[in-house]
C-alpha cells in the first residue's frame, strides 16, 4: 500500500511562487497527508519560509538514502556522485527513486497543481502515469534519425501549431481539437513520465530502476527520467505498479503545455489528480507568475490561472 506521504525535491537558491502554489494545492486537496520537501542548498525567501510551518523540511542525506539499498544496488553511488552539478534534473531523478524505494509514498514535481485527494490510488502497490509523446523522441535525443521520423515529425509540427493557433486565436474550437487529436494519432505514443510516482516501501519496480541507473548514459536527455521509467516497465513485472492513463497527471501532452497559459480553459478530465505543466517549457513565464497576478479575477481565465486562483482564494 502506498503511504499518504508526498515527497518533493528542491535543489537551488531560487524558489518561485509557483513552487509554493504546488505545495499549497496538495495541502488543500489531501487533508491529513504528510508532505516532505527534501532540499540541498536551500533558498531563503518569503514563499520558502511560509511553508516551513506547514510541511516537513529535510536536508538530503545521500549516505542515509544509500544505506537503505542492498549491496547489489551499490553501483548507483558513483553514478550519482559523478553527475555534473549543473545537471540538477538528472540528480533529482535518481534521488526520487532512492527516496521512494526507502520510504514509499508519492513523489511529485514542483511544476504541478494538485486537484484531487490521492487516497483512491493508495491501495495499489505503486502507480506511474502515461503521457502522449513524440513517437521517435527517444531516438531524437540519442542522436538517431530513422527515416520514419521525418513524416512523423511533419505530423507533429502540424499538430503543434494547429493546437497553438486554436487555443490562442480560435477559442479552443471543437472541430480543430478533433483534427489535432487525429494528427496526434499519427505522431504520438503513450509512454511513462516520472513527474508523479507512487509506491510502497521497497517496491520492486524502483529496485529495478535503481539497478538500471549504472547502465544508463546520463548525458542523454531524459535517460534517467522518462526513458528509464519505460525501460524499467519493459523489464519488471507490472504487478508491482499500476499504469495510469494520461488523464490522471498529463492530459495535456508535454509538447502542448502552452494550453495551460493561453486561450479558454479546457475542462479537467474526471480522472485528474494533478496537472503537470512542465516548467522546462516555460522558464521565462514561471518566474513572472505571482500571487498578485494569479489572484486577479479574469473574464477568460486560462487553465493555469483558474486552478491557481482557486488555491489562492482558499487562503494561502
Amino acid at each position: 500500500m502506498v503511504p499518504h506521504h508526498f515527497h518533493l525535491i528542491w535543489i537551488g537558491r531560487n524558489f518561485p511562487f509557483v513552487n509554493r502554489l504546488a505545495v499549497e494545492s496538495i495541502l488543500q486537496t489531501n487533508p491529513g497527508a504528510r508532505i516532505t520537501i527534501h532540499f540541498e542548498d536551500p533558498p531563503d525567501n518569503a514563499d520558502w519560509r511560509a511553508l516551513q510551518s506547514k510541511v516537513e523540511f529535510r536536508a538530503l542525506s545521500l549516505p542515509d538514502l544509500l544505506s537503505a539499498l542492498p549491496a547489489s544496488m551499490a553501483a548507483v553511488t558513483p553514478v550519482l556522485e559523478g553527475i555534473s552539478a549543473g545537471y540538477l534534473a538528472g540528480r533529482s531523478n535518481i534521488l526520487r527513486y532512492l527516496i521512494l524505494y526507502r520510504e514509499g509514498g508519492i513523489y511529485i514535481d514542483f511544476d504541478t497543481l494538485t486537484v484531487r485527494d490521492y487516497r483512491p490510488l493508495l491501495s495499489h502497490p505503486g502507480f506511474v502515469g502515461e503521457e502522449a509523446v513524440f513517437r521517435y523522441d527517444d531516438d531524437r535525443v540519442a542522436g538517431k534519425i530513422p527515416l520514419a521520423l521525418i513524416p512523423t515529425g511533419i505530423a507533429f509540427g502540424l499538430s503543434y501549431y494547429l493546437s497553438l493557433w486554436n487555443c490562442k486565436y480560435l477559442a479552443d474550437s471543437g472541430p480543430v481539437n478533433a483534427l489535432n487529436h487525429g494528427l496526434m494519432g499519427l505522431w504520438s505514443d503513450r509512454k511513462l513520465n516520472n513527474a508523479v510516482l507512487g509506491c510502497s516501501p521497497g517496491n520492486a519496480f524502483f529496485a529495478r530502476a535503481i539497478a538500471l541507473v549504472p547502465e544508463t548514459n546520463p548525458k542523454i536527455r531524459y535517460a534517467l527520467g522518462p526513458i528509464l521509467m519505460n525501460r524499467t516497465w519493459a523489464t519488471e513485472a507490472s504487478t508491482h505498479m499500476r499504469r495510469l492513463s494520461a488523464d490522471h497527471f498529463y492530459f495535456i501532452p508535454p509538447s502542448q503545455t502552452y494550453r495551460f497559459f493561453y486561450g479558454p480553459s479546457p475542462e479537467l478530465p474526471a480522472d485528474a489528480y494533478s496537472m503537470h505543466w512542465c516548467s522546462s517549457n516555460h522558464k521565462d513565464l514561471a518566474g513572472g507568475l505571482t500571487r498578485e497576478n494569479l489572484g486577479k479575477q479574469s473574464d477568460r481565465p486560462t487553465l493555469f490561472h483558474k486552478l491557481a486562483r482557486e488555491v489562492i482564494l482558499k487562503g494561502i
